[in-house]
C-alpha cells in the first residue's frame, strides 16, 4: 500500500517538473525550495506507530529529515522527534515506541535544510490503542486452613480499557487459568482479596491473579500453598426406606490427609445428627459405601448423614430425609359425610404380606367420587393424592396433592404403592385358586359381575371338595424387584360368611367348599357366601 500511493504522487511530481523543464532553457533552470510532506501512518499498536514524511523537493540540500510529534498540534523539533536513517523514493519512515496508550498525537514530517532552516509538513492525528491490564499477586496465600485460603491482588493499571473481570484462579497444576476453578472480584482497577474454598486438605495449590479488559486476559505470576491436614470431606447419598428398615449411601471424598478411623451414617428423628445418636458404621477409607439400618419405626420420617472420623475430628455429609412405610392406610373421599377422617364410611385398606410398601382395597364407588389417602386418619399434611390429569393406560396416577378422581361407578381395585408412588385405580380382577377349583397354577379361574347384581363378584364353580382360596391381582402390585408379588401374600377368604384378608398375618383358616359351588363376594358389605 505505501508503495502504490507514493508511486501515483511521485507521478504527479515528475509531471510537474518535466513540465518546467520543457517550458524552460537551459538558462532558465532553478532550484525550487525545500519542501516537506507529512505522509501517513501505519502499524498503530498500544505503545508504537509507524510514521513516514515525503522529501517534495531538496532545495539547496538537507542535513537532517525525519518525524516529530506530541499530544498538541502542529509539534516542533522542540517536542519529540525520530530522525529518519535513509529515504527510499523520496519516502521515509520511523519507528516511533515508548507511547502513552490510548492517546491522541499530533505529528508532521520535518527537514532541517544546509542553511539551518527547519520545514515542517502539514499536522497530522493518530491514537494509540489501550493496553493490557497489569495485575500483581501477593507473595504468598495467607488464612490457610485445610479447606480454605485467601489470596490477595492488585489491578494497578488497566490498559486504559475497563477491567472487566479479575480474581484469582488456581489448581493442583502448575499454570492455573479462567479455564480452572476461579473468583470473580468485580470490575475495575484496585486491591481485592479473593477467598479459596472447597480446597482438599494436604494439597499443594498454584494461584494466579488474572485481569481481563477488552484488549486481553492478563496473569500474574504464580505462587504455591499447600493446604492443612484437616477432617475428611464426605457427601451423604440416597436412602431408601421400607416399614421398619432403610438403606443409605455415603461417599468419603476426601480423607482429610490422614487415615479414615471410622465412617458409616448416622441418624435420628431430629435435624443434623451426630454419631452420639443411631449410626451404623462401614469399614473403609476414601470411596463410597452403603449401610442397612434395621430397627426403625414404621411410618415415621428419619434424619441421615454419612460420616467420618480422622484423627482431626468427625466430618458429616448434608443430611437427607427418609420415611419408613405406615403399616395402615385409609381412603377418604367425596364418599365420606365432610370428608371426615373420624367418620365410620373411611375405608381401610389391605397391606400386602411381606411388601411393606404396597396396600390395597375394592370397594363401591359413585361416578364423580374423588379420592385422597392417608396412613392416619387425620388432615396432618401427609395426605396425598395424585399429580398430571390423566392416569395412564392401567389406570396408574403419579403420587401428588390433587383428589383422584373415579370416572365410572362400580367395583374399584385401588393399590397404594409407596415403593414407586403411584395409585392405581383399576377394574379388579380376582382369581380362585387351588385343587377346589383345579390346580394351583394361578390366572385361570376368574370372578365375574353377578347376572342380576352389579354388587355381587362370583367365582366359576368348585370342581371339588376342598378349601376355597382367592386373591387379587393389579400391574401396580409389585415386589421391591417390581415382579408380581405371590399369590398367597394379597389372598383373603370368607369365613362365617365374612371376607377375610391375609394382610401381613400368617395363613388364614380353611373355608370348605363342595363340588358345584360358587363363591359370592360383596365388597360393599364385606360378606360372602358360598353357593
Amino acid at each position: 500500500m505505501k508503495n502504490n500511493i507514493f508511486i501515483k504522487l511521485l507521478g504527479l511530481a515528475f509531471t510537474a517538473l518535466l513540465l518546467v523543464f520543457v517550458g524552460c532553457n537551459k538558462d532558465d533552470l532553478v532550484k525550487l525550495d525545500t519542501e516537506m510532506a507529512t505522509w501517513q501512518n501505519d502499524g498503530i499498536t498500544s505503545t508504537s506507530v509507524e510514521l513516514s514524511g515525503m522529501i517534495v523537493a531538496e532545495g539547496d540540500g538537507i542535513s537532517e529529515y525525519g518525524v516529530v510529534w506530541a499530544t498538541t498540534e502542529n509539534p516542533t523539533t522542540a517536542d519529540s522527534k525520530k530522525v529518519a536513517d535513509n529515504v527510499k523514493k523520496a519516502v521515509y519512515w520511523v519507528t516511533i515506541d515508548g507511547l502513552e496508550h490510548l492517546t491522541t498525537y499530533h505529528y508532521r514530517a520535518y527537514a532541517t535544510t544546509e542553511s539551518g532552516n527547519t520545514l515542517y509538513g502539514k499536522d497530522d492525528v493518530f491514537t494509540t490503542l489501550a493496553h493490557k491490564p497489569t495485575i500483581i499477586i501477593s507473595n504468598e496465600a495467607t488464612d490457610i486452613t485445610d479447606t480454605t485460603a485467601n489470596i490477595a491482588a492488585n489491578v494497578p493499571y488497566d490498559g486504559k480499557a475497563l477491567v472487566t473481570a479479575k480474581g484469582i484462579c488456581w489448581s493442583t497444576e502448575e499454570n492455573p487459568t479462567v479455564e480452572n476453578t476461579f473468583t470473580e472480584e468485580g470490575e475495575g482497577m484496585g486491591e481485592f482479596t479473593s477467598a479459596l474454598t472447597n480446597l482438599k486438605a494436604k494439597t499443594v495449590y498454584y494461584a494466579r491473579a488474572y485481569a481481563t479488559n477488552s484488549i486481553a486476559t492478563v496473569y500474574s505470576a504464580q505462587i504455591t500453598f499447600t493446604t492443612l491436614v484437616g477432617i475428611a470431606t464426605v457427601e451423604t447419598g440416597t436412602a431408601s426406606a421400607k416399614a421398619t428398615t432403610a438403606q443409605v449411601a455415603g461417599n468419603v471424598i476426601y480423607n482429610g490427609g490422614l487415615p479414615i478411623s471410622e465412617r458409616g451414617i448416622c441418624y435420628g428423628k431430629t435435624e443434623n445428627p451426630t454419631i452420639a445418636d443411631g449410626k451404623v458404621t462401614n469399614t473403609g477409607d476414601e470411596g463410597e459405601f452403603t449401610v442397612d439400618i434395621s430397627g426403625l419405626e414404621t411410618s415415621t420420617t428419619y434424619h441421615a448423614r454419612a460420616y467420618a472420623i480422622n484423627s482431626e475430628g468427625v466430618a458429616y455429609g448434608a443430611e437427607v430425609l427418609f420415611s419408613t412405610f405406615p403399616t395402615t392406610m385409609y381412603i377418604n373421599g367425596s364418599f365420606v359425610p365432610g370428608w371426615a377422617w373420624t367418620d365410620d364410611a373411611v375405608l381401610e385398606m389391605i397391606p400386602v404380606h411381606s411388601n411393606s410398601h404396597l396396600f390395597w382395597k375394592i370397594a363401591w364407588f359413585d361416578a364423580g367420587a374423588e379420592l385422597k389417602f392417608n396412613s392416619v386418619r387425620d388432615w396432618n399434611g401427609t395426605e396425598f393424592g395424585k399429580t398430571s390429569d390423566t392416569s395412564d393406560a392401567n389406570g396408574v396416577w403419579n403420587k401428588g396433592g390433587d383428589n383422584i378422581p373415579v370416572e365410572v361407578a362400580g367395583y374399584k381395585m385401588v393399590v397404594v404403592n409407596l415403593l414407586t408412588n403411584t395409585i392405581q385405580i383399576t377394574d379388579p380382577v380376582i382369581y380362585a385358586q387351588g385343587p377346589a377349583f383345579g390346580n394351583w397354577n394361578g390366572g385361570e379361574f376368574l370372578f365375574t359381575t353377578d347376572d342380576t347384581d352389579a354388587k355381587i363378584l362370583v367365582s366359576p364353580a368348585a370342581v371339588a371338595d376342598d378349601n376355597a382360596r382367592m386373591y387379587v391381582t393389579a400391574s401396580t402390585l409389585t415386589n421391591t424387584d417390581n415382579n408380581p408379588v405371590d399369590w398367597w401374600q394379597a389372598e383373603f377368604s370368607v369365613l362365617a360368611g365374612k371376607i377375610e384378608y391375609r394382610g401381613t398375618g400368617n395363613d388364614l383358616a380353611g373355608a370348605p367348599i363342595t363340588t358345584g359351588q360358587k363363591v359370592k363376594l360383596n365388597f360393599s358389605t364385606e360378606s360372602g357366601t358360598f353357593e
